[in-house]
């Protein structure tokens, strides 16, 4: 979500859909393949992320603003404020102000900003605008945004969802989030009873469990939550 766009082409959807983006990641000057904000907003622009859920934070990798007017115009993002949240009501700034590159116009933008987040747990992510590179027009924009996570939360599940014809005496695998110490996984033919981990619990310290003895024709339900000792 943003403050505002330019245009219903121009909004911020186009900093996370690769759009612009070729496969080696470089970055288009086509103004319909980026974000900007509305030169009537009375407000200083921002535009903020939401996740599935909370996640570790790594690093955010930014493309700014780069349509072939840039050079001259500069409404890339320059001095901006980084909020972070898990619950979407309380917001903490990351360190303080932060610059980001400017844009270079043309096409085959390699993104130039690198942010650090140091493995904080965020949801939201918020960034205001303070000032552009042009200091011309009062509009904001980016081209594009990634983030980097670090990966905590168990996955690659196998069986994989809807697997069928196992093996009775099944052995179940995953890969494992890191920093995890034990794992407790939870399967039954009751799904309700595994969502809210309401079955038998087998805590493992490696990314498997079993062999588990299955009984036939039936549906089986699994789940792993990952813990550690801190």
């Amino acid at each position: 979500t943003a403050s505002s766009s330019n245009s219903a082409d121009e909004g911020p959807n186009n900093t996370i859909n690769d759009s612009g983006l070729d496969p080696n990641d470089l970055h288009s000057d086509d103004n319909n393949a980026m974000w900007i904000s509305s030169f009537l907003d009375p407000n200083t622009a921002w535009i903020q992320y939401e996740f599935d859920k909370a996640y570790k934070l790594y690093q955010m990798w930014v493309w700014n603003y780069n349509t072939s007017l840039e050079p001259a115009f500069g409404l890339g993002i320059k001095d901006v404020t980084i909020e972070y949240s898990t619950d979407g009501n309380d917001y903490t700034i990351l360190d303080t102000t932060h610059e980001f590159a400017r844009g270079l116009g043309t096409a085959g933008y390699a993104y130039n900003t690198t942010v650090d987040f140091g493995g904080v747990a965020v949801k939201y992510v918020r960034l205001t605008a303070n000032n552009n590179w042009g200091d011309v027009m009062p509009q904001y924009g980016l081209s594009e945004v990634r983030f980097l996570y670090i990966p905590v939360w168990p996955r690659e599940p196998n069986p994989a969802s809807e697997a069928t014809d196992m093996d009775v005496d099944l052995v179940l695998n995953w890969r494992a989030g890191r920093e995890a110490a034990e794992h407790d996984v939870y399967i039954s033919t009751d799904e309700q009873a595994v969502i809210d981990s309401n079955v038998p619990v087998s805590i493992v310290t490696e990314a498997q469990d079993g062999p588990i003895s299955l009984d036939l024709v039936q549906t089986y339900y699994w789940k792993v939550n990952a813990r550690n000792n801190r």
